[in-house]
């Protein structure tokens, strides 16, 4: 097997307790408690679990958005959690995220063609070149060209998700964390952007981290599913294994919650 793009080596991330006292003796959350785990090239790796499980915050913690407690984090084999900021700034145009809700992280004041264009100038494109590369991530996520002078209020949750994409495929990543994108969207809509991301994952051979309390959605993508509870990696595998013959019990627990489409079919199965 190939070198991991990403390593991530006993991660830890406490948070202090609001029931703890303010006398510097106070209780902690382990939101990350002693994670490991590896990303390949070219691979879709899924972190899942429950709300709270820790599974966003590792992502965070990855790209460095949030400090880690102690632990190991690598891209390409490059320490990222010591990285003095001047090379952390140029580390992020190789990794991105796309975010839950992609809204919240927009300006309201400025056009899709300017989100999209913040991005482009970190590659140091401007002037012709810039406006027509904007053109061109937006229709790279399935959107015309002419939207790009529409602001984000006027777009629905889905065309929001994709001006996101767009956002962050416009410094051409190597590697993409992607943390819960499709949650807030409707079935429908989410199947579209599985699709989309599906789509462009094989034909730019991104890397991905793919978060999602959604194990449908997973099995779609993902070559590998890491699962999380309370903090810790309870079980890692690769996708076939894990929804055929998971190890452990809380895997099994988040399988069966997953809905069936066919009931009958599966007590046939049975």
């Amino acid at each position: 097997m190939s070198t991991p793009l990403v390593q991530v080596s006993n991660l830890v991330k406490h948070f202090p307790s609001k029931s703890g006292t303010s006398s510097g003796g106070g209780s902690v959350v382990k939101a990350v408690d002693d994670v490991s785990f590896e990303i390949f090239p070219g691979e879709v790796l899924g972190l899942v679990g429950e709300s709270g499980s820790g599974k966003s915050t590792t992502g965070r913690l990855i790209l460095r958005l949030i400090e880690a407690t102690s632990g190991h984090v690598t891209y390409g084999g490059k320490s990222v959690l010591d990285m003095p900021k001047g090379e952390l700034r140029e580390l992020r145009k190789q990794m991105q995220i796309v975010f839950q809700d992609p809204y919240g992280a927009f300006n309201p004041r400025m056009t899709v063609g300017a989100i999209i264009g913040e991005a482009l100038e970190l590659r140091g494109i401007s002037g012709a070149q810039r406006r027509s590369d904007v053109g061109r991530f937006l229709e790279m996520v399935q959107m015309p060209a002419s939207v790009a002078n529409r602001y984000p209020h006027e777009f629905s949750g889905g065309q929001r998700q994709r001006i996101g994409i767009a956002r962050a495929l416009a410094v051409e990543p190597q590697f993409i964390v992607a943390d819960e994108p499709v949650s807030a969207l409707d079935v429908s809509t989410q199947a579209e952007i599985v699709n989309l991301l599906l789509d462009l994952q094989q034909r730019l051979s991104l890397t991905m981290l793919f978060i999602s309390h959604d194990l449908s959605v997973v099995r779609v993508l993902c070559d590998r599913v890491a699962v999380m509870q309370n903090g810790k990696l309870v079980e890692v595998g690769d996708s076939q294994q894990i929804f055929s013959a998971p190890k452990m019990p809380y895997t099994r627990e988040l399988l069966d919650a997953v809905p069936i489409p066919d009931p009958a079919r599966a007590r046939r199965a049975a």
